[in-house]
């Protein structure tokens, strides 16, 4: 049997893009699917919940810890048959953009540049530039945590939706591993684009922030008069009806605005910037500043993309933690 690389009272902060965390109860680095499997039964019996750790780039940890154990997913294979990709939960997502550019496999483009590793893309059908991971997701393979039975999903049981999946909705389907169909072609043409859209991403200077990206999803907004009012002022055309959350948190003029170390980007209003020593209850505290001001400048509600660990249940607070396994 494994035996898997088990910390007490690590501190969570340097898993993070946001550099913000206590200390968990016990840390597990997982770098197979067994250890996944010695984790959680680690987590079973101690009566613990357990919660998955990818690239922290999607993640706000409490000050306080997390009372529980925190696993972090290393599985980091990729295999390549023709044009489909498996890569485990693990790999470096912008590192598998650019592999993939080299080897000719296309579809990938707009996602290079975004910060973490393929399970958390999948959980949260990451996307930009109107593309997402979901649209080229043949299947995923998942453990059920309760029974620890190692499923195959297709797309459509994954009920992909606009930064959503199943398994973000369900926290005991861990990702593992994900099967990608993607497009053969020039392998000079992939990787231009892929520079373009990484080369947008570094003008704005936002990967030099410790923040976690977009901190609220886009909302779907029913007002056709302020969705008129983006298009023009932007001259875009709103996707699907859905308005970019840092252009309303900039009609509420909230853009610099602080609670103690946590600041709204100077470079991008739907960013969350640690500025130095920030504490999670300050980040909270402007999320909620920034929630009431867009409500009240809009009647749009904004609603969180990054999840919390460690913290009390809250319903505009994604968890990826998840109750003891049962016996």
């Amino acid at each position: 049997m494994p035996m898997i690389d088990i910390q007490q009272n690590a501190t969570l902060a340097p898993f993070t893009t946001f550099g913000i965390g206590g200390p968990a109860r016990y840390l597990a680095r997982v770098k197979s699917l067994p250890e996944l499997r010695e984790a959680l039964l680690f987590a079973r019996g101690r009566r613990l919940p357990f919660g998955i750790l990818g690239g922290g780039s999607n993640l706000l940890v409490s000050d306080a810890g997390f009372e529980g154990v925190a696993i972090r997913l290393e599985l980091e294979e990729v295999l390549v048959s023709g044009d489909q990709l498996t890569a485990q939960a693990g790999v470096d997502l912008n590192a598998l953009v650019l592999q993939m550019a080299e080897l000719g496999l296309g579809g990938l483009e707009p996602l290079a540049g975004i910060p973490g590793l393929v399970g958390g893309a999948i959980r949260g059908n990451a996307g930009a530039y109107g593309s997402c991971i979901g649209e080229l997701t043949a299947s995923v393979r998942a453990l059920q945590a309760e029974t620890l039975e190692l499923l195959e999903i297709n797309r459509e049981e994954c009920c992909f939706d606009y930064r959503s999946s199943r398994f973000k909705k369900d926290p005991r389907l861990i990702v593992v591993s994900a099967r990608l169909a993607l497009s053969p072609g020039d392998p000079a043409e992939i990787r231009r684009k892929a520079e373009e859209t990484i080369a947008k991403r570094t003008a704005r200077h936002l990967h030099c922030e410790k923040s976690v990206g977009s901190f609220f999803m886009n909302p779907l907004v029913t007002d056709q008069s302020l969705v008129r009012r983006f298009e023009t002022e932007q001259k875009v055309r709103c996707r699907n009806s859905r308005i970019p959350a840092g252009w309303l948190i900039d009609q509420a003029g909230l853009r610099n605005t602080r609670v103690g170390a946590a600041m709204v980007s100077a470079l991008h209003a739907n960013y969350l910037v640690n500025t130095g020593d920030a504490s999670a209850a300050e980040v909270l505290a402007l999320a909620q500043l920034i929630k009431s001001r867009v409500h009240a400048a809009t009647g749009v509600q904004l609603q969180e993309e990054a999840s919390c660990l460690g913290f009390p249940p809250r319903e505009s607070c994604n968890t990826p933690a998840a109750e003891p396994p049962k016996n």
